[in-house]
């Protein structure tokens, strides 16, 4: 008896389920492995990334679910489809901007193919909706993640501002929407080509995933606000406890005194034609700038004008 490894593989729905999983085992293959020959990596280099590229995503994925041992070690077409695409990478050269074409291309093929079946795997195992996303986005960039990582990168997903993510995400809930319908064919066909789609379209027509640029005008907002109010508002503890006195001496000057200001607090002293004291010039500044009454009182003045006579 032959041994089946896919279910349903000769239904419609089965069968595009296991070509869509085998296409993105052997795209993300191929990808490590090309970057693998970029690198000038040895042959088991190009195998090593290449199986891991294709196979990383889908094992997390099982992983998480709970679908052990993960299908990728159950079913020998994920390590053939893996190994072949290594072998393609081996013996096709890809540079220059043919090489940045078929990466970005195959990259969204991949995306595609790999968030609906990671989304459907994940309904099969009874998780939740927004589960099943995030399963289906796990699949999708988890090879190319770890491929990345690999080679001492960081994720592209996290750098470049492509869309990687967000047609996983619109694929995902695609497929989970044709399921609802009972058109599970079609959905595992259009969901991909949705997600595909989406990804090329970003990449042709300049959009990108908003970086922190995009808050620069919520920055601008609130420095102005900083600049109007800044001054006002005390910026320390100390600072409060200091506005609390001067709110308890309402006679305090709180600008700095003027000529004027000195020269009334002195009194008929610089009209006697007589030189200020120290003592008496320290008084005067002292009632300016810290308390009008004095160390003396109000009427140490007055008692200053006794002692002269």
């Amino acid at each position: 008896m032959t041994r089946m490894y896919f279910d349903n593989v000769f239904t419609a729905v089965g069968f595009s389920f296991a070509l869509m999983d085998l296409i993105g085992v052997f795209l993300n293959a191929l990808m490590g492995g090309l970057v693998a020959r970029r690198l000038r990596f040895d042959a088991v280099g190009f195998m090593l990334i290449s199986i891991i590229s294709g196979m990383a995503g889908g094992m997390i994925r099982d992983a998480l679910i709970g679908a052990t041992p993960a299908s990728a070690l159950q079913n020998p077409w994920y390590i053939g489809t893996a190994l072949v695409g290594s072998l393609f990478a081996f013996l096709i050269p890809l540079s220059g901007l043919t090489w940045e074409l078929f990466r970005f291309h195959g990259d969204m093929i991949i995306v595609g193919v790999w968030a609906v079946t990671g989304t459907v795997t994940a309904m099969r195992a009874d998780i939740t909706w927004f589960g099943c996303i995030l399963m289906g986005v796990l699949t999708a960039t988890g090879g190319m993640v770890i491929r990345e990582m690999m080679i001492g990168q960081i994720p592209s997903i996290l750098i470049d501002r492509q869309w990687y993510v967000v047609p996983a995400i619109v694929a995902s809930i695609s497929v989970q929407l044709f399921y609802d319908l009972n058109l599970q064919s079609i959905g595992l066909a259009v969901s991909a080509l949705i997600g595909f789609g989406l990804g090329v379209a970003a990449y042709w027509f300049g959009w990108h995933v908003p970086g922190i640029e995009a808050l620069a005008n919520v920055d601008d907002f609130f420095t102005r606000i900083k600049h109007r109010v800044g001054d006002r508002l005390p910026r320390t503890p100390s600072a409060l406890r200091q506005r609390a006195e001067r709110a308890q001496r309402p006679g305090m000057l709180v600008h700095a005194p003027t000529r004027k200001d000195i020269h009334d607090i002195l009194g008929n002293r610089i009209d006697d034609r007589r030189n200020v004291t120290h003592e008496e010039f320290l008084d005067a500044l002292y009632r300016a700038y810290i308390d009008p009454t004095g160390p003396g009182g109000a009427g140490s003045g007055a008692g200053a004008g006794d002692r002269k006579k």
